[in-house]
C-alpha cells in the first residue's frame, strides 16, 4: 500500500520544518504553568523553545565581541606602559601605580556592577559602561601629568571596564547554559585572549607610526561606534525573553517536571554564600589568579625588551598569549565539563607554573626557546583558569544572585591585581630586575590550585538534569 501525503499531514511537516513559535508568553518562564502540560491543539507543533537556533549563541557571541574590544584594551596596557615611560621617564613603580589604581576601583565598583547587571540587565549596563569607557580613553589621549593618568584610566576608564568585565558577562553566560557552562564561557572569555592578540601589535603599530595619544583617541572611537549599539540592541538578559529555555531544550513535561521551586526559586543569597567556606576559598582563587595575570599584563612586554628583544616582538609576544589564552579558555572550559573543575583548573595551573619558571629564567636573547615556551605554556594555562572559575562559582552558588556573587568576589580580583602590578614594578626600582616578583607568581599559582581543590565541587559538571537545587 502506498501512502498519500494528504493536506493535513503536508501542513504539519510544514509547520515542524519551520519550528513554528507558541504564542505563550515568555515571562511565564519559569513557573508551573508554563511547564503545565500542552493541550492537544499545542502539542501538534514544536514550542517557541524548540528553535533550531538558540538564541544563546548569540549572547556568547556578543560577549566576545564586547571583552574583545574592552578587556583586549585594558590587558594591552603593557604596550602603553612603554611608551609613556619612554616619553615622560616617570619611575615603574608610580608608572605602574595607575594600572594598580584602576584595579583598586575595579574592587571598589565590582559589588555595584554585580547588583545592577542583576537588576538592569545587558542592554542598559553594558552600552552605558561603553560610553564611559571612550570617554576615558578619549582622555587619556589628552595625558600630560602623572595624575591624569591615575585619574582617566585609573578611575574613569576602570569604571567602565568594570561594568563590561568579566563578572557581569559570567553572570549572564550561566543563564542560558547549563550543560556546556564550560564550553560557552570559554568560548565568550575567548574574546579577551583573541582582543589581546589583535590590539597589542596592532597598538604598537599605531603608537608607531601615529603617536599613542592616536591610539587612545581611536581605540575610544572604536568602543563607542561597535560596543554601544550592539549591546543595546542585540543583548537580552535571560532565555525567557525570547521564549527559550535554558540550552535550548523544551520546557519539561508535566509528569518529569521538576517542582516549581526548583524552577523561579532564587537560589543562593549574596548573604548565603558568604556563610561558606567555599566562597572564601574562591576568593583566594580569584585573588591568586589576578595576582600572577595582572602582573604580567603589565610587567611581560618591559621584562622582553630589557632582556635584548625589540619592542614590536615584545607587544607580538604578548598578543601571542592572548591567542593561546582564548585556545586555553575553549579547551579547558570544554575538559572540566567532562573531569570536572578541579582537575580542568590544575591542569592549567600546571602549564602556567611551567610557563612562569622559564619566563624567570629569560635573561637575554641566547635562549629564545625559553620565551617562546613562556608564551605557549603560560597563554594555555592561565587561558584555561578563567572559565572554569566562573564556571565553579555558578556550579557551587547557582540562582539569580550569581551577579552579585561574582561582583563581589571580584574585590578580590582588583586586590589581587593591584598588588600584583604596583609590587612588580616596586620591587623592579629596588632590585633592578623582576626575579623576586616572577617567583612570588610562581607562589600565587600554587595558591589558586589549592584553592580551587578547597572550593571543591566535586562533582560532574554535565548533570543530566538541566535544572537542579543549588548545593548544599
Amino acid at each position: 500500500m502506498t501512502a498519500r501525503l494528504t493536506p493535513v499531514a503536508l501542513h504539519g511537516l510544514i509547520l515542524l520544518f519551520l519550528r513554528y513559535p507558541d504564542r505563550r508568553d515568555p515571562r511565564e518562564y519559569g513557573t508551573s504553568r508554563y511547564g503545565a502540560m500542552l493541550s492537544p491543539r499545542d502539542q501538534t507543533m514544536p514550542t517557541r523553545q524548540a528553535y533550531r537556533f538558540y538564541y544563546g549563541w548569540v549572547i556568547v557571541a556578543l560577549s566576545f565581541l564586547t571583552l574583545f574590544l574592552t578587556i583586549g584594551i585594558r590587558f594591552s596596557f603593557g604596550v602603553f606602559y612603554v611608551a609613556i615611560l619612554e616619553e615622560y621617564g616617570w619611575g615603574r613603580g608610580e608608572t605602574a601605580g595607575a594600572f594598580s589604581l584602576a584595579l583598586v576601583m575595579h574592587a571598589l565598583f565590582a559589588g555595584v556592577t554585580g547588583t545592577l547587571i542583576d537588576r538592569f540587565g545587558p542592554r542598559i549596563l553594558f552600552p552605558l559602561g561603553a560610553t564611559l569607557l571612550a570617554i576615558g580613553l578619549a582622555a587619556a589621549s589628552r595625558i600630560t601629568m602623572i595624575w591624569q593618568l591615575y585619574l582617566f584610566f585609573g578611575v574613569i576608564m576602570a569604571i567602565g571596564l568594570n561594568t563590561l568585565g568579566f563578572a557581569p558577562h559570567m553572570s549572564l553566560i550561566p543563564k542560558w547554559f547549563i550543560r556546556k557552562r564550560g564550553l560557552a564561557g570559554g568560548l565568550a572569555l575567548a574574546g579577551i585572549g583573541a582582543g589581546t592578540m589583535t590590539l597589542a601589535p596592532v597598538i604598537q603599530v599605531m603608537i608607531d607610526h601615529l603617536g599613542w595619544r592616536a591610539a587612545f583617541l581611536a581605540l575610544g572611537g572604536i568602543v563607542f561606534g561597535v560596543v554601544v549599539p550592539t549591546t543595546a540592541l542585540f543583548h537580552r538578559r535571560s532565555p525567557a525573553e525570547v521564549g527559550q529555555y535554558p540550552d535550548g531544550l523544551p520546557p519539561p513535561a508535566e509528569k518529569t517536571a521538576p517542582p516549581p521551586s526548583s524552577l523561579s526559586s532564587p537560589g543562593w543569597t549574596l548573604r548565603t554564600a558568604l556563610r561558606t567556606r567555599a566562597f572564601w576559598w574562591m576568593a583566594l582563587v580569584v585573588f591568586s589568579l589576578s595576582f600572577h595575570t595582572n602582573t604580567l599584563v603589565v610587567h611581560q612586554a618591559a621584562h622582553i625588551v630589557d632582556a635584548g628583544y625589540s619592542r614590536i616582538l615584545a607587544a607580538s609576544l604578548v598578543g601571542m598569549v592572548g591567542l593561546l589564552r582564548s585556545i586555553g579558555g575553549i579547551l579547558g572550559g570544554a575538559l572540566s565539563d567532562r573531569v570536572g573543575r578541579e582537575v580542568g583548573y590544575t591542569l592549567g595551573s600546571g602549564a602556567a607554573f611551567v610557563g612562569i619558571l622559564l619566563f624567570l629564567l629569560v635573561q637575554d636573547t641566547s635562549a629564545p626557546w625559553m620565551l617562546y615556551a613562556f608564551v605557549l605554556l603560560y597563554g594555555l594555562g592561565y587561558g584555561s583558569m578563567g572559565p572554569i572559575y566562573a564556571a565553579t562559582l555558578a556550579d557551587l552558588f547557582p540562582g539569580n544572585s550569581l551577579g552579585r556573587i561574582l561582583g563581589i568576589l571580584e574585590i578580590g580580583f582588583g586586590l589581587g591585581g593591584a598588588v600584583g602590578a604596583y609590587t612588580g614594578g616596586y620591587l623592579y626600582d629596588r632590585l633592578g630586575n623582576y626575579t623576586l616578583s616572577l617567583q612570588l607568581l610562581l607562589v600565587s599559582v600554587c595558591l589558586g590550585a589549592l584553592g580551587i581543590w578547597m572550593a571543591g565541587p566535586r562533582h560532574r559538571i554535565a548533570s543530566r538534569s538541566p535544572l537542579r537545587r543549588p548545593l548544599q
